[in-house]
């Protein structure tokens, strides 16, 4: 049975944003992403991973689905 999904808004550069759409359409064949969503989800799975291992012993945090801080900081 497939895990349920959840839709999910966030911000970042333009120009960050430009840059994984033309990596996503230049790569997706190759790397067998499903969707935009599903390279979107393997990026962020990746990171995920990355500090995990790096902070907490390779273990998931505990956490829940409470809202997060909304926007982002001008800079």
């Amino acid at each position: 049975m497939a895990e349920p999904t959840a839709r999910m808004t966030t911000y970042l550069s333009a120009q960050t944003r430009d840059r994984a759409r033309a990596t996503y359409r230049a790569t997706s064949h190759l790397e067998g992403d499903k969707s935009w969503s599903d390279f979107v989800e393997r990026a962020i799975q990746a990171e995920v991973e990355r500090r995990e291992l790096l902070h907490n012993a390779g273990e998931p945090y505990e956490g829940d689905s409470s809202p997060l801080p909304v926007g982002r900081p001008l800079s």
